[in-house]
């Protein structure tokens, strides 16, 4: 397949289709996060192309949010470099520098990280109107302090549950304890015979979360437990459960 040059196709971005959806890209992360320590001056990050023809890869970074464009990123890391090729079946790494004030030394701090995989557009059709699909891939990155002294696999021990029922359902109240922000995969409060799913994907360091789940035919019966599981820096999950006396 012919390729144009790189200057030609990022000239017609703006009449592209963006889809968040990175089920379907083909370009990956080798990694589920990213982990920044504060003491280091660069972190490298592998992607890999599994199409069979190359693809354009544009990286940026931002605080808080969801739609983001390399124009308006907010984040406080240069990638380098920004915008790059990557050959069929093949790897691309690029950096991370952090280049933004201080943060704080006793907790993490969040940040994402944004790639856009851009496919190629056929030469044989360069002068027709062409609508071309770039998936964006969105990951978190966790700047972690080098004065946390705790052991982030242990973050499960540092969290805490409390229920209350309140009309037509209960409050859970979600405390993280840790220094670390805890990223859930799955929480269910168990009552006797009942089981509640709780909708929570991560939680703060050193904060807690008020959740209300609306269901009324569940009863608080103590003691009950939370069974839960968190993901940790390589993407693997750990199981935990926590008794409410």
């Amino acid at each position: 397949m012919s390729i144009l040059p790189l200057s030609v196709r990022l000239s017609v971005l703006i009449s592209l289709l963006i889809i968040v959806f990175p089920s379907s890209a083909s370009v990956v992360m080798t990694n589920t996060r990213v982990i920044y320590p504060s003491d280091a001056k660069e972190r490298s990050v592998q992607l890999r192309n599994n199409d069979s023809f190359p693809n354009v890869v544009q990286v940026w970074t931002d605080i808080n949010n969801s739609e983001s464009t390399p124009e308006n990123a907010d984040g406080p890391f240069l990638a380098l470099p920004a915008i790059f090729r990557i050959e069929p079946n093949r790897g691309q790494l690029f950096r991370l520098i952090y280049s933004g004030d201080n943060l704080p030394k006793d907790r993490e701090s969040l940040f994402y990280l944004n790639f856009l995989q851009i496919p190629p557009i056929s030469k044989d059709n360069a002068g027709e109107n062409q609508m071309l699909v770039m998936l964006k891939n969105r990951v978190k990155i966790f700047y972690r302090p080098v004065e946390i002294k705790s052991n982030p696999e242990s973050i499960g021990r540092e969290i805490s549950f409390n229920v209350k029922q309140i009309n037509g359902g209960v409050e859970v109240d979600i405390n993280n304890k840790s220094p670390f922000y805890a990223s859930f995969v799955d929480v269910k409060l168990i009552s006797g015979n009942q089981e509640l799913k709780i909708p929570v994907d991560m939680v703060e360091p050193k904060w807690n979360k008020l959740v209300k789940v609306h269901n009324q035919q569940f009863v608080s019966i103590h003691p009950m437990k939370v069974k839960f599981t968190i993901v940790n820096d390589f993407g693997g999950f750990i199981k935990y459960e926590y008794e409410i006396k």
